[in-house]
């Protein structure tokens, strides 16, 4: 889960299918070094890397039923860009070459180079880190350039889908294709139009039709959306289909997972432990609560009595909302359920004025239910554990808050204050599923036309996420003897080049985990990097939601809680374990997975039978 609710071009990408992580028979060579790569200045963070604008001569979402031919000039200035940034840079991070890759396919659809296009998706799959975008990423771009350059119709389409995809291996493809699928039967150009009009638009009104370079580039996507996708919709929905239907018999992957947790019997000779699930709110009612039951603030970082968030005027309407979150969550994968069918029906006809209203929604619905569901697997086999609610009313609208000192200074604050309950109440274990990093704050500040030059909004986004991360960093190493587990995110990028908190703090008392599925294979969306240290399963995690009601979801936000799960059952088993003594279980029953080439992997599989044998526990 995103701390911060603003505007995210990944979701508006998201809303593209021509994003999804499309198929491919095979991955093309890396370009080779050539001597001019050590002429190049090394850029090995995101913040290194320069910030520019487009000027816009017509609002965002006009741009959307524009010709072609009126995003030329604006397609040209950012090819010339991202060219020039390649030969002057040597850029030290897979996912943002992939990001410059992909940018350079897209520029080369719009300018009619339909031939051009395969070797910019090679190029960027080339640098995929996870199998599934090593054998898929960049196929549906590289279809639909085909289908264009060779003036092929729908019904072809639809059999080179079925056919290209339906040759990839089914086990390390599957969650790609389902995810693909969903996303295309869900399209709906009214969605992408409302998207524009409730947040991207008012971004270039404030910024007096001055925007960063990502609004342009999405705003190319978005139209080629328009133009080469939404005609084939059908045929690509069908071809995904029918490879899913020849697979329903395939034999799942190995479970490595369950066989590796265990739970307490209530008998057992073990004592309470406080677990504090740091989030976004928690339905007590379901759990054991603490005592005291925990602390709240509010979207201003002031304390506030709700350590459940309240629905308000949507709490009559709550049924619908949950029904909606669990259609989409089915939906992404590929379950035909009464909710998924009502999600998409909600999907497809939604209008352009009900977009910011639908998006509120499901923001709400996401907040609602996310802490009560990490808080059901942190405690999930642990008859002794306790729950403290550490409460983050974060804000479910769509325009961002203007960052200011003041703010940031507020917030800092709030975190010394939520550690100091913690210790307070005597927790041992604290989940914290949630990540952000000063690319919020930069996104915030240029909604707002705030901050100045962008290079001059990248040094105060990056100043004002300092306050917030050095208070972040004390109050987690001023509570030593509390083991604090975060989530890694679901962005699919190095955590080492785009920086995150709490993630990205390195301290002895702090684990930060990645995502598998049941399996043990990383799953698409993990964020990887050095402080991700372990993972745990996060695909379709089932857990506990307000009300009682059970839903499977998936997240780094899943993995976190079930390393917390592990260390409050170590600590109820054996209380005298220090913090750093914890830790060091969880590392060492952990396997190392292997990956693809058969070699020791990045993934590092907790084995919580293993991390207890470890600690001279009887199971």
């Amino acid at each position: 889960m995103n701390a911060k609710t603003l505007i995210s071009l990944a979701a508006l990408a998201a809303l593209s299918p021509l994003t999804m992580n499309s198929h491919a028979a095979a991955a093309a060579a890396p370009e080779a070094a050539t001597a001019a790569t050590s002429a190049r200045q090394p850029i090995t963070r995101a913040d290194q890397l320069p910030r520019r604008t487009v000027t816009l001569a017509k609002l965002p979402s006009e741009y959307l039923s524009a010709p072609l031919s009126e995003l030329s000039a604006m397609g040209a200035q950012l090819e010339t860009e991202v060219k020039a940034d390649l030969a002057r840079y040597d850029i030290q991070d897979a996912a943002t070459l992939r990001a410059y890759y992909s940018a350079l396919a897209t520029l080369a659809q719009l300018r009619g180079d339909w031939a051009a296009v395969p070797a910019w998706t090679a190029k960027s799959r080339a640098l995929q880190e996870k199998i599934g975008g090593q054998l898929s990423a960049g196929l549906l771009t590289d279809l639909l350039s085909q289908q264009r350059l060779e003036k092929r119709d729908a019904a072809w389409l639809r059999t080179e889908v079925e056919k290209r995809y339906g040759a990839l291996p089914w086990a390390d493809v599957q969650e790609s294709i389902k995810s693909g699928k969903g996303g295309a039967e869900t399209y709906n150009p009214e969605l992408v139009l409302g998207a524009f009009r409730s947040q991207v638009d008012a971004m270039a009104t404030n910024g007096k039709m001055v925007v960063p370079e990502s609004i342009a580039l999405a705003i190319i996507s978005s139209r080629l959306q328009a133009e080469l996708f939404a005609p084939n919709k059908a045929a690509i929905v069908a071809g995904l289909q029918a490879v899913i239907d020849a697979n329903t018999k395939t034999q799942a992957r190995a479970d490595l997972w369950t066989p590796r947790t265990f739970a307490i019997p209530a008998e057992a000779k073990a004592t309470p432990v406080v677990v504090a699930v740091w989030d976004s709110g928690v339905d007590l009612n379901l759990f054991k609560p603490a005592t005291p039951r925990g602390l709240a603030f509010d979207v201003d970082s002031q304390p506030s009595p709700h350590l459940l968030r309240p629905l308000g005027e949507a709490e009559a309407r709550w049924p619908q909302l949950r029904g909606m979150l669990k259609g989409a969550m089915d939906q992404r994968a590929a379950l035909d359920t009464p909710d998924s069918r009502q999600f998409r029906a909600a999907m497809s006809s939604l209008k352009a004025d009900q977009v910011k209203a639908f998006s509120e929604d499901v923001s709400l619905a996401s907040v609602y239910v996310h802490g009560t569901h990490v808080a059901g697997i942190a405690v999930e086999g642990n008859p002794f554990a306790r729950v403290y609610a550490g409460t983050q009313l974060w804000s479910v609208k769509l325009d961002p808050q203007l960052p200011t000192e003041a703010r940031a200074k507020a917030t800092a604050a709030s975190y010394g204050q939520m550690v100091a309950g913690f210790k307070q109440a005597g927790v041992r274990v604290v989940n914290m599923s949630w990540r952000y990093g000063p690319s919020a704050y930069e996104v915030a500040l240029a909604f707002h036309n705030a901050g100045g030059s962008p290079e001059a909004r990248k040094a105060e986004a990056a100043r004002l996420f300092k306050i917030e991360r050095d208070a972040l960093r004390a109050a987690i190493a001023s509570a030593p003897d509390i083991v604090f587990v975060a989530g890694s995110g679901n962005e699919d990028n190095s955590a080492d080049f785009q920086e995150y908190i709490p993630a990205g703090l390195d301290l002895p008392n702090l684990i930060t985990v990645g995502a598998v599925d049941t399996a043990g294979q990383e799953t698409s969306f993990s964020t990887f990097g050095k402080t991700v240290v372990v993972h745990a399963n996060g695909f379709e995690v089932d857990s506990l939601v307000p009300g009682g009601v059970r839903m499977k979801l998936s997240g780094t936000s899943m993995a976190s809680p079930q390393v917390a799960n592990l260390a409050a059952k170590l600590i109820a088993l054996k209380p005298a374990l220090k913090a750093a003594e914890v830790k060091a279980l969880i590392l060492q029953g952990a396997e190392r997975m292997k990956g693809a080439d058969g070699q020791p992997g990045r993934v590092n599989l907790i084995h919580p039978r293993k991390s207890a044998e470890l600690a001279g526990l009887k199971l």
